[in-house]
This record gives structure tokens, sequence and C-alpha cells, in this order.
């Protein structure tokens, strides 16, 4: 089973075009600046299994470009996410991205370089808010997919129809505050 923090089926911002993409949950890697803290916890949140999360992205197929692991940390739930991606290169033209705090160098594991050989662009290595991109760096695994230029500028916001607002991407703190000042006031 994977333990996933969130799903989304249409983001832009991680990843070339319109992706589909799985925050998994649990990491020990405690980045530097990371914002997405609420992924570190190891504890179970969504179970779902390699073929439920597959029948929906088969489902999208027409509607995406690719699919994108991010967490938490994808290389802790290497051995099932390789399932995952297997039956995705298998059974569609998708590419498949990956967002790791390890360096590239550090995925030895005959699980993790099995995820590895499934994988079209890996950014790798430790998060860290005050370097350039990030600290992090673009692998591209395979030639045949487009480059994806590392942005941490762009961002997505979601404001459902309860006004939660889902932020993805890499905001800045100033964005963050200024949508959580500006949150209960009428435009």
């Amino acid at each position: 089973m994977l333990n996933i923090y969130n799903i989304e089926t249409t983001n832009y911002v991680n990843g070339n075009g319109c992706r589909y993409v799985l925050w998994v949950q649990g990491c020990d890697l405690s980045c530097k600046g990371c914002w997405n803290q609420p992924t570190w916890s190891f504890k179970d949140n969504i179970l779902k299994s390699v073929d439920e999360v597959f029948e929906k992205i088969d489902s999208l197929k027409s509607k995406i470009d690719g699919v994108t692991f991010t967490g938490g940390e994808p290389f802790l739930q290497a051995d099932e996410l390789s399932k995952l991606a297997k039956l995705i290169k298998e059974k569609t033209s998708l590419d498949i991205q990956v967002f790791s705090g390890y360096e590239k160098n550090e995925l030895f594991e005959d699980e993790q370089k099995n995820l590895l050989k499934y994988i079209d662009i890996l950014v790798a290595g430790r998060y860290d808010n005050t370097k350039y991109n990030n600290n992090q760096k673009v692998h591209i695994l395979n030639n045949d997919v487009d480059i994806w230029k590392f942005n941490n500028e762009n961002v997505q916001i979601e404001i459902d129809e309860n006004l939660d607002i889902k932020i993805t991407g890499y905001p800045i703190d100033g964005l963050i505050n200024e949508i959580k000042g500006d949150n209960y006031e009428r435009v």
C-alpha cells in the first residue's frame, strides 16, 4: 500500500505540462526551510493500492502530460512506487518526474535503483530555501522527454467551494502571508 499525503490530478508547477501529482507521506530528512512539513510524519494517512492509483492515472492519461512523485520522500516508498511507475511506463505514454531530498548518488538500494530506471526527470538534493533552486539539481534520465527547467518561483493556487486554499509549487513567505492576510477580506 502507498501511504499518501495528497493527490492532485491537474497540477502545472511540478513538471512539464499538466501533471498528476502524488505526494507521499513520510520523510526523515528534515530539510532546511521545508514548507511541506505535514508530509514528514510516517503515520498512515491516505492508504491506496498501486492498482487504485494507477486506475485513476490511466483514466486521465488523455488529459495529463505526466506523473510526478513528491513528498514526503518518494524513495522511502520506492518499492511500491516502482510498481506504479512500471505500470505507467508499460500502459501509458506519460513521463515520470520525481522530487527527492536525496542526492542521486545516495540512491543505491535495490528498490531505489529499480524506481530510478522508470524515472524520466529526477530533481534531487536536500531542500534548502536559502540556496539557488533550493539546492536541488535536475537530472534528465531519459533523453526522449522535454527538458524541464527548474523554476522555484511558480505557484499554483486553488480555492475550493469552502474557500480552503491550497498552494503548490514554491511559494515565498510573502505570498503566503499576503494570502492569509487577505483571506477574510472581500474583493
